[in-house]
């Protein structure tokens, strides 16, 4: 298989990330598979370059063994892998009502919102205004920096917009999902995944707060240079001011859950990811270990929301996404993908059998000040960090292969 996957595809992927490496992108590791067959799996540039904003003498190398944070990554490969096993062994439905688990989630058409709407952003929720951490970018009554209190303020956040009525990318979906996740099984959502999920699997690389499971904080990558403060422009209470390495980066993740949540805290090696993907990609099973039924996983990327850019948890690419995932699309329904925040890429092409993984620490670099915005890095300007070339050539060899 690798060799009828033609060299210059893999050239130009390769050329691309260097490129990046080389102009604000401080490392990466991807991989890419096509048939179980990897074409291509290697590390780039490294895992961290900065203390704080000065350049370090002696740069930590990005190896295929650095653990990652993931970020939003954590929505699938923690998340949405535990509601496949809690559908398949029918401890709940996707067409349970959020309200059944949790009663304080009420008023305002609460009560009519489902858990597939929370899987598929168009619960009605909005990220606005319930950072949690930030009493500055947190409402009256929802600051906290406290796991407890957290959980019992998510449920009582009110809707923004009619259930079922908008598409809108939000955390809170995500929180409350593992918020249920952990009262249906009695287990907080690290220990729960690390139980049923990875540990079956031999998977020993992959789980939340890493340095607290054993893995060195030089074994990680590093992100943001300044702690949560982009690179010194803002501030709220601990806010921490070292380069994080080792600890999740997401601030609601961090100072609101202690480091473990549904949308964010799971950190990763490659080799792990890549064993979950190719876990997905075949349908519930990987070698002679049956995770859940193939039509559970059917289920979950193939129901999609009103205008078809979300399955359940899964990123649809399309149209719509081209700029992330790339113009060289399967149909839709035949791939499913996501990113993380932190410098994360993936796409799972169910038609070829095709996985393609990319991780960054695009944060890892400097911050970008424009019209008062500092959610913007210098690695997320690299093409790499922008995702969408580096994926099409990948993609592009993809369907060659498929087309003599």
């Amino acid at each position: 298989m690798k060799e009828k996957f033609q060299k210059k595809w893999i050239d130009k992927i390769d050329n691309q990330i260097n490129f990046s490496v080389n102009n604000g992108l401080s490392g990466a590791v991807a991989m890419f598979s096509v048939d179980g067959e990897v074409v291509l799996k290697k590390a780039y540039g490294y895992q961290r370059k900065y203390d704080e904003k000065t350049l370090m003498k002696e740069p930590q190398k990005m190896t295929l063994d650095t653990s990652f944070d993931l970020a939003s990554f954590t929505k699938i490969f923690s998340t949405t892998l535990s509601y496949m096993k809690l559908v398949d062994e029918s401890i709940l439905s996707l067409d349970d009502l959020v309200v059944k688990h949790l009663p304080e989630f009420t008023g305002n058409l609460k009560e009519t919102v489902t858990i597939k709407q929370l899987f598929q952003h168009n619960s009605g929720l909005d990220d606005a205004g319930y950072s949690f951490f930030n009493p500055k970018s947190s409402k009256s009554g929802f600051y906290s920096q406290n796991r407890e209190l957290t959980i019992r303020l998510l449920p009582t956040v009110p809707l923004t917009n009619k259930p079922g009525s908008v598409t809108l990318y939000c955390d809170l979906n995500f929180m409350l999902l593992g918020i249920i996740l952990e009262k249906v099984t009695n287990l907080r959502q690290d220990i729960y995944v690390q139980q049923h999920i990875y540990k079956p699997l031999g998977l020993t690389n992959i789980g939340y707060q890493p340095t607290k499971r054993g893995i060195a904080k030089d074994k990680c990558e590093a992100s943001e240079r300044c702690g949560n403060t982009r690179d010194g422009h803002a501030s709220f209470p601990n806010a921490r001011v070292k380069t994080i390495q080792g600890e999740v980066q997401d601030e609601k993740c961090f100072y609101s859950m202690d480091g473990v949540a549904g949308e964010a805290g799971l950190f990763s090696t490659i080799d792990d990811l890549e064993l979950l993907a190719n876990l997905i990609l075949n349908k519930g099973t990987y070698n002679c270990y049956k995770f859940c039924s193939s039509s559970v996983v059917d289920l979950f990327i193939s129901t999609f929301n009103i205008d078809n850019t979300y399955s359940i948890g899964f990123e649809l690419p399309n149209a719509k996404t081209e700029l992330i995932y790339g113009m060289v699309l399967p149909p839709l329904g035949d791939a499913v993908a996501h990113t993380g925040w932190t410098g994360k890429c993936f796409i799972i092409d169910f038609k070829h059998k095709a996985i393609a993984i990319i991780l960054t620490n695009k944060k890892h670099s400097e911050v970008i000040v424009h019209d008062g915005h500092l959610n913007t890095f210098e690695g997320d300007l690299t093409p790499t960090g922008l995702y969408g070339n580096t994926m099409e050539q990948f993609f592009a060899g993809v369907y060659q292969m498929n087309t003599k």
